[in-house]
């Protein structure tokens, strides 16, 4: 069986396994589960001295240790927390742990791959929230649908055009019908900077969605489904048109039976500015899988610019609004000089062009650098990830030093954060506003960027506890993605899973989570001013403001899930990391795929003897040396594949570790002549 449809059996298996335990809402894990190398702590509500790992199945205990008082009266969640450290266990496996006095928690995974399930479900969600074709048994399953919204949609009266404006596909943007270019745009993006900058964990091209097996990763695939989508947004004169929607929101009725008339708004500067981004980190990034549509995507991109420099000021003045009479999402913003950075930063990266690189340089400063996670309102982070890890020559060096220790100082003082706070999440009182999951999952994509500029492990850690509170170590105890984890969302605020029969929601859809802000009805009459904010939650439909799910909060929640799969769909650079710093951290070597000879990068805690083992795809060790005594700290060796005979190697796969004090993980290499 394939690997990874045999981690989808074992999560079945879970689900079975929790009905014969005990399960306490006061001990709470990844309900996932863990990396075997990476930090791992239980969390415990009442009273305790020590837990224990039990293995299932069988119920042998495998591990104990002692609980710590981590929190008292934890204000976030009005908990008094223990802490319980089980990091030095990394036996794979499934298990689940016991505390006395306590009860036991959900069970959990433990190995290298445990985040494929989330990260392909996940991504697989966008697919569901597709619009305009057909959802067929295949791919679909039972959430299968024909094709809905075939005529979007007829100009707004407010666009000062008459007629019919073309714009079927996309996605949904949320948990109603509508389609939003602004939230487009940070959606788009993020699932761009993960496949750029990160290919090797991304290039899955057998998530079974229809183009499934193109030699195309799958997640471009599915970005390409809404490029499609924002490019028949573009009016002839470079602008773009803000959204799609009816006038009111659709009832709770299958996209297929939604027979609302649907209406194309006004041009906007902050859709065409985030559009202008989007296609022109669309041309990099497809340039080797599709040169045809690269090109297509960067014409639209610098179409859209014109109209931004000829339309200087804010577009409609103000910002966009509803017009009266429509009372569908908004997305307010009365400040487009973000998405305009953002834009220029992508097109220079993408041309050379000195126009966009002088633009830039003169407002990168205008709103601050990193100094919060971005979110649709403000993109500039955005702008500045393109620009700190872009390469064209003339760059601003000086201007990436500045962006560095801007990203530096912001991601110490989240380490701080984390350790004042329950949970070790990266959200204080005042932050659980609506979709407050996202904004602690986009904080740990500016952790793994602060990580790949510093190497500093810890970074990663605290950007791996945001998945873990996502996956049950919360308050709630619950996974917030429908379909992951023992419990999960049931009642999601989204109109298909409400209306299709099927007993299950959607899987992989992201709730927003906790809204300390209660900004609906059923928030309301739950909970008021007194309850601790990170409760401010409720799995109801009518939730809108804390169980709705929307494409932009899926986003980072691929991106997270997907960085940490530790198995890769391709070799490429720092992949399986050692979350622990006490051992040897082996890095990806370089190139890769590589002819002629590689560097292999890697680092060791301390002085000591370090061997370097090669094998072939078979198990058999093609080659060995011992690197002798190497200092504490970075080091590298340079390889040419030949083997203890001096042989030359054939073109293949082939894998490598290092031993010393501590093992390393074991990476690929490919070798091609």
């Amino acid at each position: 069986m394939n690997k990874h449809r045999l981690l989808l059996c074992l999560s079945f298996q879970f689900l079975i396994t929790c009905f014969t335990l005990n399960i306490r809402a006061n001990v709470f894990v990844n309900q996932v589960g863990y990396p075997n190398q990476a930090r791992k702590y239980v969390f415990v509500s009442q009273p305790a001295d020590s837990f224990s790992v039990f293995q299932l199945p069988g119920h042998n205990e495998v591990f104990k240790n002692v609980l710590h008082l981590f929190k008292n009266f934890d204000p976030a969640t009005g908990l008094t927390l223990y802490r319980g450290d089980f990091s030095l266990f990394t036996q794979s496996g499934l298990f689940y742990i016991g505390v006395p006095g306590n009860g036991v928690s959900d069970p959990f995974q433990i190995n290298d791959s445990v985040y494929f399930e989330v990260f392909s479900k996940s991504l697989k969600g966008l697919y569901f929230q597709r619009c305009g074709m057909d959802l067929l048994g295949p791919h679909a399953g039972n959430y299968y649908h024909p094709r809905c919204h075939i005529l979007d949609a007829q100009f707004h009266s407010s666009t000062g055009y008459v007629g019919f404006h073309f714009s079927s596909g996309g996605w949904h943007d949320a948990g109603d019908y509508g389609k939003y270019v602004v939230n487009a745009g940070i959606t788009l993006g993020t699932l761009l900077m993960a496949y750029e900058y990160f290919p090797g964990k991304f290039s899955y091209d057998d998530l079974n969605i229809p183009e499934s097996g193109n030699g195309t990763p799958d997640i471009l695939d599915e970005i390409h489904y809404e490029l499609e989508w924002l490019l028949k947004m573009q009016n002839s004169d470079g602008g773009v048109f803000f959204k799609v929607t009816p006038e009111q929101f659709a009832p709770f009725v299958m996209p297929q039976n939604d027979n609302s008339v649907r209406w194309v708004y006004e041009l906007s500067s902050t859709a065409t500015a985030n559009f202008a981004a989007v296609m022109a980190h669309a041309a990099r990034v497809y340039q080797t899988f599709d040169p045809s549509f690269s090109q297509a995507c960067l014409i639209a991109a610098e179409s859209a610019w014109s109209y931004l420099t000829t339309h200087p000021d804010m577009v409609p003045p103000g910002g966009f609004t509803n017009p009266p009479g429509t009372n569908t999402g908004a997305y307010g913003d009365t400040n487009d000089k973000d998405e305009r950075l953002w834009a220029a930063a992508e097109l220079y990266i993408t041309t050379g062009t000195p126009t966009y690189h002088n633009y830039y340089q003169n407002n990168y400063n205008q709103q601050g650098l990193f100094d919060a996670p971005m979110w649709w309102g403000n993109v500039k982070n955005l702008a500045h990830f393109t620009y700190l890890f872009g390469s064209q020559n003339g760059i601003n060096t000086t201007i990436q030093t500045l962006l560095n220790f801007s990203l530096t100082n912001y991601c110490q003082g989240l380490a701080n954060v984390r350790n004042e706070n329950g949970f070790h999440v990266l959200l204080d009182p005042g932050e659980y506003v609506w979709g407050s999951n996202s904004v602690a999952l986009n904080k740990a994509i500016m952790l793994i960027f602060c990580y790949e500029k510093t190497q500093n492990t810890e970074y990663l850690n605290i950007a791996l506890d945001q998945l873990h509170y996502i996956l049950g170590v919360d308050a709630h105890s619950l996974s917030f993605v429908t379909g992951v984890g023992t419990h999960s969302p049931v009642n999601p605020h989204h109109r298909p899973s409400a209306s299709d029969f099927v007993n299950d929601p959607v899987p992989g859809l992201l709730a927003g989570g906790p809204n300390e802000y209660l900004q609906d009805p059923v928030l309301a009459a739950n909970f008021d001013s007194t309850t601790p904010p990170a409760l401010c939650y409720i799995d109801d439909q009518g939730s809108y403001a804390s169980n709705e799910i929307a494409i932009n909060w899926n986003a980072p929640l691929v991106f997270i899930s997907g960085y940490f799969n530790s198995e890769q769909s391709t070799g490429l650079r720092r992949q399986n990391q050692n979350f622990l710093p006490e051992g040897i951290e082996l890095y990806q070597n370089y190139p890769n795929p590589f002819n002629g000879k590689t560097t292999i990068p890697f680092s060791i805690p301390k002085t000591g003897i370090v061997k370097l083992y090669i094998f072939d795809i078979t198990g058999k060790q093609i080659f060995f040396e011992n690197l002798g005594l190497l200092s504490a700290g970075k080091s590298e060796i340079s390889w040419t594949p030949k083997n203890r005979d001096g042989d030359s190697l054939a073109s293949g796969i082939y894998y490598y570790y290092l031993e010393g004090q501590y093992r390393s993980p074991v990476r690929k290499l490919i070798y091609l002549k």
